[in-house]
């Protein structure tokens, strides 16, 4: 069965409906599976934004660099799976000059209610956090909507000191490298006064840690934006744990986003209760056939 078939498949209980109801009930429908999430990539210049992306998802999303700068303008990227697309914005990085920052604070202001999730990247070894602090408190805390939406990940984990113990033949830390991890996090919570932000410390060059962040992202990703990130994300690292939780976030959404179109409508009772049933059933089959759209 293909997309086309099981979208008759979900309409054809609608056919009992009235025509106006029925009409309702499939715009939600195509808007839940035809949503478009927005994911901001935020850190300071050398965060290793771009070659966290790259190994995030499906398909190389821009260009790598190490000298300089590369993103001195938001960039987006729009990564597409069959019908599925998932947009990037790639913001500049903040702490390269005072005068650039100055410039990116209304640029983030700006962008920032776009925004489904964040991520932002903050380097293992990098110990001058006065920036992102800075950026925290004066950006995102006074908009505390946006600080709901923050993962905080602690990139190039393969290069925490002491670097040199780091099992290149295991690809994992040691324990004084996990050790410094973990008070890199408790730093940052204590730094950004959020002592239940989600943080996770990586390596995307090795592949460390990122089944673990690919995990944690959809548990902070919003229900409606899930299933087509899971479409993007890189196969390695699409877990059974986020596919389960796209599949359960796509029948929550769903049923509540068709739910609200009934009390749009005035009518009986009994009218009420068969829409409710068909909206169950057409929860119930979506959730079953989930797989055909992402």
């Amino acid at each position: 069965m293909d997309e086309n078939s099981a979208l008759k498949l979900l309409h054809s209980p609608l056919e009992i409906l009235p025509s106006a109801v029925a009409k309702g009930i499939i715009q939600r429908l195509d808007s839940v599976i035809n949503y478009q999430p927005v994911i901001g990539i935020m850190g300071k210049t050398g965060a290793g934004k771009s070659s966290l992306c790259n190994a995030l998802f499906q398909k190389p999303v821009s260009a790598v660099g190490h000298s300089r700068a590369c993103t001195r303008e938001p960039q987006r990227f729009h990564l597409q799976a069959g019908n599925r697309i998932v947009t990037l914005v790639d913001l500049p990085g903040v702490g390269e000059s005072q005068e650039y920052d100055e410039e990116y604070r209304a640029l983030y202001q700006s962008v920032l209610p776009e925004l489904d999730l964040i991520l932002w990247l903050i380097k293992a070894d990098d110990r001058a956090l006065s920036v992102d602090g800075e950026f925290w408190h004066n950006v995102l805390r006074p908009g505390r909507q946006h600080c709901d939406k923050v993962l905080v990940i602690v990139s190039q984990g393969d290069k925490t000191e002491p670097c040199r113990e780091w099992n290149g033949a295991l690809n994992t830390p040691s324990p004084s490298q996990l050790a410094h991890m973990q008070d890199k996090t408790d730093v940052i919570r204590r730094l950004f006064r959020a002592p239940s932000l989600p943080v996770v410390s990586v390596s995307a060059d090795t592949g460390w840690h990122m089944q673990t962040l690919v995990e944690t992202m959809f548990n902070a990703l919003p229900t409606r934006s899930s299933s087509a990130v899971s479409s993007l994300v890189n196969p390695l690292y699409r877990t059974d744990t986020v596919l389960k939780k796209a599949r359960q976030d796509f029948g929550d959404v769903l049923d509540e986003t068709l739910s609200a179109c009934v009390d749009e409508f005035p009518l009986p009772r009994a009218v009420i209760h068969v829409i409710r049933k068909v909206i169950d059933t057409v929860v119930s089959t979506a959730r079953s056939i989930w797989n055909l759209f992402f």
